[in-house]
């Protein structure tokens, strides 16, 4: 038996990163959930977390244990389990084994708000595990500089790994999409570039042990 998940894993330069398109009740409680925090003077200076975030951003805060134990949790340990189960190429037990012996802990988890000229410098997490989804988007995240450009990085996500060699790029740029969620390694070097005009870019982000 395999699990009913679709999650898509890839290997762009070697670690293995997760996608998938998550349910709309998952980003509309942590929607809910972060208004809720945003409103809230007393809470959004009780679970600050800037300080111990890389983020140049206007806000970054925790999302409380009694929130995610009864919301997010149990949904969040299968998409995890999911991309765990789907980046081994060799399987040694099968996926019904695997799921009764697999065990996540949570280290960390927060909401990260991003507007205008703001960004994320290029750092790693702690723990086995980390992901990041998608709450809320701007309508565009702006005009590239040069027209001549080929790609346009504003608001994007760029996880880089090792260096740049034949048939093996060093930088995996990826376009924040709502409900995307993006799993990977601890250790992978991410940034996220600033964005152009109005709108926010509002993201859900965990780092999380791993066990089985």
């Amino acid at each position: 038996m395999t699990s009913n998940i679709d999650i898509k894993v890839f290997r762009p330069f070697g670690p293995a990163i997760g996608e998938i398109s998550v349910k709309q009740k998952f980003i509309d409680d942590l929607n809910d959930y972060s208004n809720s925090i945003i409103n809230n003077d007393d809470k959004s200076s009780k679970f600050d977390a800037g300080k111990q975030l890389a983020g140049q951003v206007k806000q970054e805060f925790e999302v409380e244990n009694n929130f995610f134990d009864l919301k997010i949790k149990d949904y969040l340990n299968e998409l995890v389990r999911d991309y765990v189960w789907n980046s081994f190429e060799k399987k040694v037990v099968d996926y019904e084994e695997f799921k009764k012996r697999f065990q996540v802990r949570y280290k960390s988890k927060w909401i990260v708000r991003q507007f205008e000229n703001e960004y994320n410098p290029l750092h790693s997490h702690t723990g086995n595990i980390s992901g990041v989804c998608y709450l809320l988007l701007p309508n565009d995240f702006g005009s590239k500089s040069q027209d001549s450009k080929r790609s346009n990085p504003n608001g994007c996500i760029a996880l880089a790994h090792g260096s740049e060699q034949f048939m093996s790029p060093a930088i995996k740029l990826i376009k924040p999409t709502l409900a995307k969620f993006i799993f990977f390694p601890n250790y992978l070097l991410h940034t996220v570039y600033p964005f152009k005009g109005k709108g926010e870019r509002r993201s859900f982000s965990f780092n999380a042990d791993i066990g089985f």
